[in-house]
């Protein structure tokens, strides 16, 4: 197993691993060291993404190990030689599909690595951790073995459960499974059944989806005939909870509509086909970066030609567009994810009650922003991808309390009405097998 393909892999994962600590989501992160490394494509290319997602599911597991038998702090070792660790703890202590090959393999090849970088004092920890096995001992312990989740995350998800009355096991044990593969079907470019259709003759294993009438889900394996309807614009991955947030603001052809937080693009590509392409649709997004990926897609879909495209705060929307001067408007803000924590690793990790506070100012700044942008009679729906009762309820409820001329829009379907504010809804992906979303449908009077 020894060769140079090997070494270029282990050089990969630890990029990745490492690079995926500020490229957000980790998927850019993989892609980056994949390419980089020559791995994109290759035969080893499904097992080193395999260990990339294996260490970032598993990432605060990984660093008690790595302090427990070290007795060194986390955070106090570099990037490279934090993400080297991590690595070579993973394949020893915790994946049980690595034989002996494999663990010799990636303990020389991290050691290889770490010395290149002129990192020789790290090499010492690395034969400890792949010395000594590690037992949970202490109840801490036992919640990040038993969850993969961090002991912050889990109090915060057993508060907002018990508030909704919801089983957080039944949603813990579903974040490890695989989730499907979903895609729309572009209905400007060809019907879902043609599509369907053309899969099936292709040798896919595919199915309608169950919520959105464009949902298409596909099991197995991407294939050059899929990959070449999602490059020609035919289908685009998105999460039938992000499909029917678009169904639930349903906005009508001839208006005028606000997207405040757009990127990547799937609602915003969405939104102008649901309208065949006869509203002007005004999206926003802060980070240049981030614009141009949405603009590619715009153009793969041919959506483009609808849509305005502000490289700006959505904040300030109020400020470019003028106040009440959108027919409809759609809130989807930055968040904690974790509805979406088995598509996003990291998540199970990056919990911290401050950064919630911080981030839950934020929903409610672009909440105000959007109610600014609405006419009189238009509709604003406020969404995000969290089972956390305070990015959902809470942000609404202080709004309505605020706000006498906004009413709630009842929403009943098709996912599940909320206990804690009745008329707005949540998606769960262990009751519906999507992403976990907050709907709130909100009218102007």
């Amino acid at each position: 197993m020894v060769t140079k393909e090997y070494q270029r892999m282990v050089y990969a994962v630890i990029e990745a691993l490492r690079t995926g600590e500020y490229v957000k989501p980790v998927q850019e992160a993989i892609r980056r060291a994949m390419k980089k490394y020559r791995i994109q494509g290759s035969s080893l290319d499904r097992r080193a993404s395999g260990i990339i997602y294996g260490v970032f599911r598993n990432q605060g597991l990984i660093d008690r190990i790595i302090e427990s038998l070290t007795n060194i702090e986390i955070s106090k070792i570099d990037s490279e030689a934090r993400a080297a660790l991590r690595l070579v703890t993973y394949t020893v202590q915790l994946d049980p599909r690595a034989g002996h090959s494999l663990k010799h393999t990636i303990i020389r090849y991290a050691k290889k690595y770490l010395a290149r970088k002129g990192r020789d004092n790290i090499l010492k920890l690395i034969d400890i951790i792949a010395s000594n096995k590690w037992r949970p001992v202490s109840e801490e312990d036992k919640i990040i073995i038993n969850y993969r989740v961090s002991p912050q995350l889990y109090e915060a998800l057993k508060h907002s459960f018990d508030l909704l009355g919801e089983d957080l096991e039944a949603f813990l044990s579903s974040t490890f499974k695989q989730y499907t593969k979903t895609f729309r079907a572009n209905s400007l470019k060809a019907s879902r059944s043609a599509v369907l259709e053309y899969l099936r003759r292709a040798g896919y294993e595919v199915r309608p989806g169950n919520y959105s009438p464009n949902s298409i889900i596909v099991s197995g394996p991407l294939g050059k005939d899929l990959v070449k309807l999602i490059e020609t614009g035919i289908l685009t991955p998105q999460d039938e909870s992000s499909m029917v947030a678009v169904e639930l603001l349903d906005p009508k052809p001839g208006t005028s509509i606000a997207d405040l937080c757009a990127a990547p693009g799937g609602k915003t590509s969405y939104l102008a086909e649901y309208t065949r392409l006869k509203s002007r649709i005004h999206s926003f997004e802060i980070y240049s970066d981030r614009a141009k990926r949405m603009r590619r897609l715009l153009e793969r879909t041919g959506t483009i030609k609808a849509v305005t495209i502000h490289v700006e705060d959505a904040r300030r929307s109020p400020e470019i567009l003028g106040e009440k001067s959108m027919d409809y408007v759609l809130v989807d803000p930055p968040c904690s994810s974790t509805g979406a924590i088995a598509r996003n690793p990291d998540v199970r990790w990056r919990y911290r009650e401050e950064d919630i506070k911080q981030i839950v100012v934020l929903q409610q700044e672009l909440l105000e922003a959007g109610w600014k942008l609405l006419k009189h009679g238009g509709r604003l729906l406020y969404t995000v991808c969290s089972v956390l009762v305070e990015e959902g309820e809470c942000v609404v409820k202080q709004f309505l309390e605020k706000h006498g001329d906004a009413v709630l829009v009842k929403l009943e379907k098709p996912f599940k009405q909320s206990p804690l504010l009745p008329g707005t809804m949540r998606a769960y992906p262990h009751l519906h097998g999507t992403i976990g979303f907050y709907y709130a449908l909100l009218e102007k009077k």
